[in-house]
């Protein structure tokens, strides 16, 4: 066992004890006095070593007087808690004695020094702590001020230094060991929240956010002083009246019957009786017990304010208010002493049985039992016990009122107060959540985050209103570790921002609503992170939204832009407007509210509309240097190819413009720099993003070209120098921006280049050697590659066009509209156009989702038939095997 292992190792420490005799008792008085000969001037490491040292021998002698028999459970608990005490104020006392030195002690405002106070709580507050508990703390000090010394800091920052040094003491793992590991989780705020309050603050926390959970652990509070009957006004003014209230406090009975739930719900899920403390009828069901009594009677009966469990089940057997007292301090008892046991046996906070055949010997020779049967048998006995009475305690909670209000209190404990990280998984798995171990992490990170810990109260309360709020919704959902990372994501940008929260609180349908979209589309989920006014969508426009036209865009736009000042508000403006708009359109897209088509054209007419304000907002700017362009704007035209020219646009789509002018020769270099400016507005990224990625290789020469080409010169090149690829892509070129002049003129180019005499056999080459190059030039392959795709199906419609030499086709730019005009030209049997427009839609539909990041069906339903009936009409018409 780790007593006699410890004893080997640490001969001058067993010698000691036996020199001062190891089986004399010791008062409280005497560890305090004991450790005042430790100096407080050592250097830190030889101060840590002395420091464990002592708390070694200490435990040791309480160990070696409990084997024993010279000390009862009662007295082993209580001395060494009073241990821990003394070792607790000493290692405080260093930590301030040695931060005085660079820092001075801390004053008021009156120049009267200021005191910190430690608060013990959970077992070292009911002086009834085990060999290897945790020792639970909160910390406060008189009043606001700073420090006298050369280097002057507040005395909050000068506390926290003081608890941190502290910690760093106690916890630190050393070749003496540690002192005790210290939790501060109980503060006000939790891990988020300072690690030490002023007085004042503390009141006004309790008074305006304690919550019934912390009420339940302060039954246990107490200041530690040396003297245990050294009373502190300010505790008993400020703690006392906020655990317990002067009448019989029956409204702490709901969030009780809460607890009691939670407990039950955990057993049910994890029902080992081989964990005495958390198994059912275990040590925590004992102290729920005692504990609801005190919260529920003890501000009409003072004397039940108690911070020791053995001491209160007297008092409560004494007035009659627990008759199965003398039955749960009995099993109490028995418990307790099996944990010290099990603790002593390894120095860790355990509480299950042992698996091992040697642990299991040590213990059943430890508690005095004849063997391990006989020792599971008295366990499971006192287990059942326990169990009867916590039953019938504040009656049966599977009849509770209402059970939306328990899972909403019990997801407000979770993500409040400091529970447990197996039950609080637990309780998240039952509820449906999803790889809920990772849930409550990404919870636990966010809580007690940097972001949260700067919030201010109002922010802070709104939070802890929403947040079980959040919860109790995901449990509508698959996939709620996803989900609830995203939402988090949101509400890292949002949370310090109150009125999101306050809209997502006060509407409930807005925050199902967000959900949902998050839960349908990463696009729509990214799009909120990263720009969270869009929330306000959700509440401005109903889910019966529908696309408007391209003149309902322009003027709006334009009047919008109007009213705005400066031009960084007007490209502020500009990058919103998209945002907005994408979002609507998305929105409306997972609700299958609209098309995949419609929504293309609506995202096209979008585009259009802001990147004609973008060249006038260019113009607008260089002609304050270059008056000239007022009078040459007629002369230049914007070209839109690609999915904007044939207004299929997607929500990933960029531009692809051709910019092309019709003034003199020598004003190509102001044209030049007015597209210039105008492709650096449109690509520039904000805050807000960018509008759009544009792509000008399209225009003559491509990259070698220059970027603005006058009309003669564009259509020269295209009669003469372009190439199949780029005739392609002329079919879905239209003039976005341009005089009626230009627009003629480019109108009559298409025709001329659709009348062209072309050889159908070269032009299929030609097509198809485009295609497969495409083709091994991409990766990863996506919906639009491989036979049958959508590009598949873009290129021979794009045969169809030019082979069929008809000037129709000049001024048409979609797909389907050109399948429909080949139909009509009988260069299609209407089955055919129908299977291929049924394949058309379908791509665009994948393209879609895929863009929204939704799940995507498989493309192979019409790839294959798109593919056979490609083949068949090559074959029938040209002859191709």
């Amino acid at each position: 066992m780790l007593v006699s292992d410890y004893a080997c190792h640490h001969r001058q420490v067993l010698q000691e004890l036996i020199t001062e005799n190891p089986l004399q008792k010791r008062t409280r008085e005497e560890y305090f006095s004991s450790l005042s000969t430790l100096s407080l001037e050592q250097p830190l490491a030889l101060y840590n070593a002395k420091l464990r040292q002592m708390r070694q021998k200490y435990w040791l002698q309480l160990l070696l007087m409990e084997y024993a028999q010279y000390s009862d459970l009662q007295h082993t608990l209580e001395a060494w808690s009073d241990c821990a005490d003394a070792l607790v104020m000493h290692a405080l006392s260093y930590s301030q004695h040695t931060l005085s030195k660079r820092y001075g002690m801390p004053r008021d405002e009156q120049g009267q020094s200021v005191s910190l106070y430690t608060i013990a709580m959970g077992k070292l507050g009911g002086r009834e702590l085990n060999f290897s508990s945790d020792i639970d703390l909160l910390f406060a000090y008189d009043n606001e001020g700073k420090t006298d010394g050369e280097e002057q800091i507040s005395n909050e920052q000068y506390f926290i230094k003081v608890i941190q040094l502290f910690i760093q003491i106690m916890q630190t793992m050393t070749k003496e060991g540690f002192v005790f590991r210290v939790d501060l989780r109980l503060r006000p705020n939790g891990e988020s929240g300072s690690l030490a309050l002023s007085l004042s603050s503390m009141e006004t926390y309790y008074q305006e956010q304690g919550r019934d959970w912390e009420r339940y652990a302060m039954v246990k509070a107490r200041v530690i002083e040396v003297s245990l009957e050294k009373s502190c006004s300010w505790f008993d003014y400020l703690i006392t009246p906020f655990v317990y209230r002067r009448y019989v406090d029956f409204s702490v009975i709901e969030s009780l019957r809460g607890m009691k739930a939670m407990i039950e719900k955990e057993v049910q899920l994890n029902p080992s009786l081989n964990d005495i403390k958390r198994g059912p009828g275990g040590i925590r069901e004992i102290e729920f017990i005692i504990q609801s009594i005190q919260l529920i009677r003890g501000g009409r009966l003072p004397k039940l304010q108690i911070k020791n469990a053995l001491e209160a089940l007297a008092c409560l057997k004494k007035e009659k208010l627990l008759p199965e007292s003398d039955e749960l301090t009995e099993a109490y008892l028995y418990f307790r002493s099996m944990e010290n046991i099990l603790q002593s046996i390894a120095d860790q906070q355990t509480h299950a049985l042992p698996d091992s055949a040697i642990k299991q010997a040590q213990l059943v020779l430890a508690m005095g039992h004849a063997s391990w049967d006989e020792l599971v048998a008295t366990l499971h006995r006192y287990q059942e016990t326990v169990s009867q009475v916590f039953r019938l305690m504040l009656g049966q909670t599977n009849a509770y009122s209402n059970e939306q209000r328990l899972i909403h209190y019990q997801l407000s404990s979770l993500w409040h107060g400091p529970m447990e990280a197996d039950m609080a998984v637990n309780l998240l798995s039952s509820l449906g959540f999803g790889n809920a171990s990772y849930c409550y992490q990404i919870l636990h990170t966010f809580r007690h985050g940097a972001r949260c810990r700067r919030l201010s109260q109002v922010a802070r309360l709104r939070l802890d209103r929403f947040i079980p709020l959040l919860l109790m919704e995901l449990t509508r959902y698959e996939q709620t570790d996803l989900l609830l990372q995203q939402v988090l994501l949101l509400l890292e940008q949002i949370v310090g921002r109150s009125a999101y929260l306050a809209l997502l609180i006060e509407n409930t349908a807005t925050l199902q609503e967000v959900l949902f979209c998050f839960s349908q589309s990463s696009f729509i989920s990214s799009l909120l992170i990263k720009h969270p006014f869009l929330l306000e969508i959700f509440l401005q426009q109903n889910l019966d939204w529908q696309p408007v036209s391209l003149d309902v865009l322009e003027n709006q736009l334009a009047e919008q832009l109007q009213s705005l000042a400066t031009m960084e508000q007007k490209e502020n403006h500009l990058r919103q407007f998209k945002l907005t708009h994408w979002l609507l359109a998305a929105r409306a897209e997972v609700h299958a509210h609209c098309s995949a088509l419609a929504i293309g054209r609506f995202l096209s007419d979008v585009a259009e509309a802001i990147v004609k304000q973008v060249v006038l907002l260019s113009k607008d700017e260089l002609s304050l240097r270059y008056p000239e362009l007022w009078s040459d704007e007629n002369q230049l035209a914007l070209i839109a190819y690609g999915t904007l020219g044939s207004r299929e646009m997607n929500y990933t789509s960029d531009l692809d413009l051709v910019f092309i002018y019709t003034a003199q020769f020598s004003t190509e270099p102001l044209m030049t720099r007015w597209m210039q400016k105008t492709v650096y507005k449109l690509t520039t990224t904000t805050q807000l993003g960018r509008l759009f990625a544009v792509d000008t290789r399209l225009r003559p020469s491509g990259s070698a070209g220059l970027l603005v080409s006058p009309l003669v010169a564009f259509v020269e090149y295209q009669q003469k120098n372009a190439w199949i690829w780029e005739h392609q892509a002329l079919l879905k070129a239209r003039v976005l921006l341009g005089s009626d002049t230009i627009k003629n003129v480019f109108h009559t180019l298409k025709r001329n280049i659709l009348h062209s005499a072309r050889d159908g056999l070269a032009l299929y080459h030609e097509i198809e050697n485009m295609r497969v190059k495409i083709e091994n030039n991409t990766e990863p392959k996506g919906i639009k590659h491989g036979m049958g795709g959508l590009l598949n199906l873009e290129f021979f419609i794009q045969y169809l066009v030019l082979y069929a030499r008809h000037e129709s086709l000049a001024s048409v730019t979609h797909p389907l509209e050109q399948l429909e005009h080949m139909m009509r030209l009988h260069w299609l049997r209407k089955e055919e156009s129908s299977l291929l427009k049924n394949a058309y839609i379908h791509y665009v539909g994948l393209l879609h989702q895929d863009a929204l990041g939704c799940a995507v069906v498989d493309k192979e339903f019409f790839s294959e038939k798109v593919c056979q009936l490609c083949q068949q009409w090559y074959q029938s018409h040209l002859d191709i095997q």
